[in-house]
C-alpha cells in the first residue's frame, strides 16, 4: 500500500483537476464543440439504420452525395482493444476521457523511465494541461485529442522493452499501439513513427559503441512483431482508409486543368495538393508560442480587456460602453501566418526552460532523440515558411503529403519537451547533477530562456510588427490600435513568461543547496507548472464554452426541415444554399445533402463542386436529384424551393457521349442535358460492346426500398437499356445485381452509376459489399486473439510463484 500510495494520489489529483477545471460538466452541461456536432449530424443515418436493424452500414448517403463512413464512425468486429477503448469512453464522458488518458499515459511513461512516482504527477499534469489539449477538446477534435494521449504509452513500452523486460515492454507496446491505431487519427499515429525513427538511430549508434547491438536488435524483433499485433487488430480500418484514400482528397487528382479553365500546376504532389496541405503552417518564429503564449496575439478572435487601445478607440468613435465591451470579446489579435488559429500551442515556460535545462545537465543519450525529433516537428511545422526541409519530405517521404495542417506535429514536442524536463528533474532528485553542470543548467538554460523572455517583454518593437494577414481590409485606425494591443499582449505574456522560469531556477537552486525540502520543492514547482497552464488554457476553454444540454433532439427541426420531411420519398437529395458546400454537415441530420463536412471527401466529387455545382449547373443538380433547395432571405428565414426538375434516383437514357479522359468528362458536362445523355470514359467502353442503343420511350424503372447500403430498383423494358442512377459510383464495395445475379456496373457523368438494363421485367439490387472489411475483421480477430491472450498468460506467470534456491 505504501508503494501504492503514489499512485492512488495521481489519479485522486487529475480527478479533483478535472472536476474543478470541468464544473459546468459535472453540473450537467456540454461543451458546444462545433466538429463534434458537424461530425454527429453525418452520423445520424448510420446511427439510425444500425440502430433500428442490428445492421452494419458502411456507407452513408448524408453527405456529398454519398460516400465510405469509415472515416465517420465507421464500426468493425474483430478488434478488441475497440471494444476496451469504447468502454473507457463511456466511463469517463469527453472530455474528461481525454484528460483523464492524457494524464495516466504520460505518468505511465514517466515511472517507465524511473521518474519519482510524486514528480511523474507534476510531468503528467503539464502534459495533461498543454494548450493544445484543451484547444483540441473546445473545437470537438477527440480523436486527435486520444491519440496524442497514446503517444506516451508507446513511448513507455518501447523503453521497457529495450531497457527493462523484453516480454512485458513489447506486450505494452502492443498494447498501446493498438490502442492509438483506435483512436483513429492516423495523422498523429504517423507523426508518432518520426519519434521512433529518431530513437532507433541513437539506440544503434549506443549499441555499436558500447557492443551491444545483438541485444537491440533482439529488443527491435519483439517490438516488430508486437507492432504488427497492434497493426492486425486495427487492420480493417486501415485498409479500408488506404483503400479509400485512393479516391479521396488524399489522392492526386486525374484532371490536369482547373476550374478557372487554367492549366493545373504540377506542384509534384502524389497527394495533397501542397498549397492545400501547407495553408496552416507556423510562421518561422511562431514556435515561440510554446514558451510565450500570446506571443502572436493568441486566437483569431480573442478578447482584449476594458484598457486597450481598441476599446479606447471604439469608445472614442462613439459606441457605448456595452457595445465597446462586446465588440472587443471579437477582435482579429492574431498577427501569425495561419489563415486562423483557436489559439497558441503553449507547453508552461517553466517546462520549456526545464527542457533545455535537461539537455545541459542530462547525460543519457536519450536526450539526443529527444532533440533530434524536437527539432525536426519544430522545423517541419513551419511548412511554408521553411520549404527546403518542407518539400524535402513532402516529395519524397512516403505519405507525408497526404496530411493537412502540418502545424499538428508538434505533438511530437508536446510529448518531449515534459519527458525532457523530468528527466532533468530525476537526475536532480537522485543527485546525478554536480554542481559545475548545475550551475550551467541555470546559468544557459535559465539565462538564455528567461532572458529571451525579458529582452521580448522590454522591446517587443524590434523584433515585430504585429501586422495581422487581413489588416489591410480593416479602418486603419482600428490597425493601428490593433497593433498596440498585439505589442501589450506580447508583452504581458513575456514578462509572465520571464518571472515563471526565474521563479523555477530560484526553486532548484534552493533545492539544490538544501534550502528547502524535497516535499516543499515538488509542491510548490507543481502549482507553478499546473497554474501556468491552467490560466493559459482558461483563455481558450472556459465555462462559457459550456450550454445546458439538449432534451430533445441534437439538432432541432427548422420550418424548412419540417417542410421537406413530408415528403414520403426515402431517397432524394437536399441543397443548403444558406451555408457552404464543405460546411453543410448540420443539414445532413435530417437530410441526404450535397454538402457535407469531411477532410476527405471524394475528390471527384469536389471537382464536380468546383466545376459545376459552384457555377450553378442545374442539370448536375438534376442528376444528382436534389429535389429541394434550401435559400434564405435577407431576414436569415430559412425556406424551401421544391426542384420539379430533379431527375428522380434513375432514368434510362437514349445517347452516350464518350470522352477521352476526365479532363473532357467534366468539360462535357457543361450544357448536356443530364436526361437524355450519359457521358462516359472510354475505360469503360467495353461494357458497351454488345449493347446497341435502341431507346425505348415507354420502358420504365422505378425505386423500390432505401437502405444506406442496399438500393432497390424495379425496371420494365422492351429492349436492352441504358439506365443511370442518381448515386455517387464507388466500385470498391459496390455491387450491382439484376433478379439476384451479379452484374457489372460502370461510372457515368463523372461521379454516379450506370449499367445496361436487360429488356423485360427486373429486380436491380445495388449493394454495399466491401470485400476488405471482411479480409480486414479475420486478420483482426486473429491479432486480438494473439494480443491479449499473451497479455493474460503473462499476467497469470506473474502470480506464480517462483521455487526457492536450496542453499
Amino acid at each position: 500500500m505504501k508503494k501504492a500510495l503514489p499512485h492512488f494520489v495521481a489519479v485522486g489529483v487529475i480527478l479533483i483537476a478535472m472536476f474543478f477545471y470541468f464544473q459546468p460538466f459535472f453540473g450537467g452541461k456540454v461543451l458546444k464543440q462545433y466538429d463534434v456536432s458537424q461530425w454527429r449530424a453525418t452520423y445520424e443515418e448510420t446511427s439510425k439504420f444500425e440502430t433500428q436493424t442490428g445492421e452494419r452500414t458502411y456507407w452513408t448517403n448524408s453527405i456529398f452525395g454519398g460516400m465510405p463512413n469509415y472515416l465517420i464512425g465507421a464500426s468493425y468486429t474483430g478488434n478488441w482493444t475497440n471494444n476496451i477503448y469504447f468502454t473507457f469512453q463511456q466511463v469517463f464522458k469527453h472530455p474528461t476521457d481525454t484528460v483523464f488518458l492524457l494524464f495516466i499515459c504520460f505518468y505511465i511513461m514517466l515511472l517507465v523511465f524511473e521518474v519519482n512516482a510524486w514528480l511523474a504527477i507534476i510531468g503528467a499534469l503539464a502534459f495533461a494541461f498543454s494548450s493544445f489539449n484543451f484547444i483540441n477538446i473546445d473545437a470537438g477534435h477527440i480523436t486527435k485529442g486520444n491519440a496524442i494521449a497514446f503517444i506516451p504509452l508507446v513511448i513507455a513500452g518501447i523503453q521497457m522493452c529495450l531497457h527493462k523486460n523484453r516480454i512485458m515492454g513489447a506486450l505494452l507496446t502492443g498494447i498501446a499501439i493498438s490502442l492509438q491505431l483506435a483512436a483513429n487519427h492516423l495523422q498523429i499515429t504517423y507523426y508518432l513513427i518520426f519519434i521512433i525513427i529518431a530513437w532507433v538511430i541513437v539506440e544503434i549508434v549506443d549499441a555499436i559503441k558500447n557492443g551491444t547491438i545483438k541485444n537491440v536488435l533482439i529488443s527491435g524483433l519483439f517490438l516488430g512483431v508486437a507492432a504488427l499485433i497492434a497493426i492486425g487488430t486495427n487492420i480493417t480500418g486501415l485498409l479500408t482508409t488506404e483503400e479509400y484514400g485512393k479516391y479521396s482528397l488524399r489522392a492526386p487528382s486525374e484532371l490536369t486543368i482547373a476550374a478557372d479553365g487554367k492549366t493545373k500546376a504540377d506542384n509534384g504532389s502524389t497527394g495533397l495538393d501542397k498549397d492545400y496541405a501547407l495553408a496552416w503552417s507556423n510562421g518561422v518564429t511562431e514556435p515561440l508560442t510554446l514558451l510565450i503564449p500570446n506571443f502572436y496575439g493568441g486566437a483569431s478572435n480573442g478578447e482584449l480587456s476594458t484598457n486597450s487601445e481598441t476599446f479606447k478607440l471604439l469608445k472614442a468613435a462613439g459606441y457605448d460602453a456595452s457595445n465597446a465591451k462586446q465588440a472587443i470579446k471579437q477582435m482579429p489579435v492574431y498577427w501569425g501566418d495561419q489563415p486562423f488559429t483557436a489559439g497558441p500551442i503553449y507547453y508552461g515556460s517553466i517546462i520549456c526552460f526545464l527542457f533545455i535545462f535537461g539537455m545541459i545537465v542530462v547525460k543519457s543519450s536519450v536526450k539526443w532523440w529527444i532533440l533530434a525529433a524536437s527539432l525536426l516537428a519544430i522545423f517541419l511545422s513551419m511548412g511554408k515558411n521553411f520549404m527546403p526541409l518542407t518539400t524535402l519530405f513532402f516529395d519524397y517521404f512516403p505519405l507525408y503529403n497526404k496530411f493537412r495542417s502540418v502545424t499538428f506535429i508538434l505533438c511530437i514536442t508536446q510529448a518531449l519537451f515534459p519527458l525532457m524536463a523530468l528527466l532533468s528533474l530525476r537526475d536532480l532528485m537522485n543527485d546525478k547533477i554536480s554542481k559545475k553542470d548545475l550551475m550551467n543548467g541555470l546559468k544557459y538554460g535559465g539565462g538564455i530562456v528567461a532572458g529571451l523572455c525579458l529582452l521580448f517583454a522590454i522591446m517587443p518593437g524590434m523584433f515585430a510588427n504585429f501586422t495581422g494577414l487581413n489588416d489591410e481590409r480593416m479602418d486603419p485606425s482600428l490597425v493601428t490600435a490593433l497593433k498596440a494591443d498585439r505589442e501589450s499582449i506580447m508583452q504581458m505574456d513575456a514578462f509572465r513568461s520571464f518571472a515563471l522560469i526565474a521563479a523555477a531556477c530560484a526553486l532548484i537552486w534552493f533545492y539544490y543547496n538544501k534550502k528547502i525540502k524535497q516535499f516543499v520543492f515538488m509542491s510548490v514547482l507543481g502549482l507553478l507548472v499546473l497554474g501556468d497552464l491552467w490560466q493559459v488554457d482558461k483563455r481558450y476553454l472556459n465555462d462559457s464554452d459550456f450550454e445546458k444540454k439538449k432534451a430533445a433532439a441534437l439538432f432541432e427541426k427548422t420550418p424548412a426541415d419540417e417542410e421537406i420531411l413530408k415528403d414520403p420519398d426515402p431517397n432524394y437529395r437536399v441543397y443548403n444554399n444558406t451555408t457552404d458546400f464543405d460546411k453543410d454537415a448540420i443539414t445532413a441530420y435530417y437530410h441526404k445533402t450535397i454538402g457535407g463536412y469531411h477532410g476527405a471527401k471524394m475528390r471527384r466529387f469536389q471537382e464536380l463542386i468546383e466545376w459545376q455545382l459552384a457555377k450553378n449547373n442545374m442539370e448536375c443538380y438534376n442528376m444528382l436529384n436534389v429535389k429541394y433547395i434550401i435559400l434564405g432571405d435577407s431576414t436569415g428565414r430559412k425556406f424551401v424551393q421544391r426542384n420539379y426538375a430533379a431527375n428522380g434516383n434513375a432514368w434510362f437514357v437514349s445517347n452516350t457521349k464518350m470522352v477521352a479522359n476526365a479532363d473532357e468528362e467534366i468539360k462535357a458536362l457543361t450544357g448536356f442535358s443530364s436526361k437524355q445523355t450519359a457521358v462516359i470514359d472510354k475505360r469503360f467502353e467495353g461494357e458497351l460492346v454488345n449493347f446497341k442503343m435502341n431507346f425505348d420511350s415507354t420502358a420504365s424503372i422505378k425505386f423500390i426500398s432505401y437502405a444506406p447500403n442496399k438500393l432497390v430498383y424495379e425496371s420494365n423494358t422492351k429492349t436492352p437499356q441504358l439506365a443511370v442512377f442518381s448515386e455517387v459510383y464507388y466500385d470498391k464495395g459496390w455491387n450491382a445485381y439484376v433478379d439476384g445475379k451479379l452484374v457489372p456496373h460502370f461510372r457515368a457523368n463523372y461521379i454516379l452509376r450506370a449499367m445496361v438494363v436487360p429488356e423485360g421485367k427486373h429486380s436491380i439490387e445495388f449493394k454495399f459489399e466491401p470485400a476488405t472489411v471482411k479480409k480486414g475483421q479475420t486478420i483482426a480477430l486473429a491479432s486480438s486473439i494473439t494480443l491479449y491472450v499473451g497479455l493474460i498468460l503473462l499476467i497469470g506467470f506473474s502470480f506464480i510463484k517462483k521455487p526457492k534456491v536450496k542453499e
